[in-house]
């Protein structure tokens, strides 16, 4: 069994441009409040938003996390695009082996 070119080409599509009905910075945003790790009992149900948190190392800032999860994002989904190129034209079958 062959990977569907069309398939992948269009989760690629979805994936790399603005889609009207898929907001890129809206699903981080609601990925970062799944963490529940930018909360403090001291802040109840409030939370940090991350563009008020920093990386520090030795007392130097090193970047926004907001902007770490801003590059982070945009690399992860460069290599997940990198992945379904790599599919195209392959042999799937043994993804499929469990279902026979």
């Amino acid at each position: 069994m062959k990977a569907n070119k069309k398939t992948l080409i269009a989760v690629k599509k979805f994936l790399n441009e603005e889609q009207e009905y898929w907001d890129i910075d809206e699903f981080k945003s609601e990925l970062v409040t799944k963490t529940n790790l930018l909360k403090h009992e001291s802040m109840g149900e409030h939370s940090l938003s991350p563009d008020e948190c920093g990386i520090e190392w030795d007392g130097q800032e090193i970047c926004n996390l907001q902007d770490f999860i801003d590059d982070y994002t945009s690399k992860f989904i460069e290599g997940i695009c990198n992945v379904l190129d790599s599919f195209v034209g392959e042999d799937i079958s043994c993804y499929f082996e469990d279902e026979e």
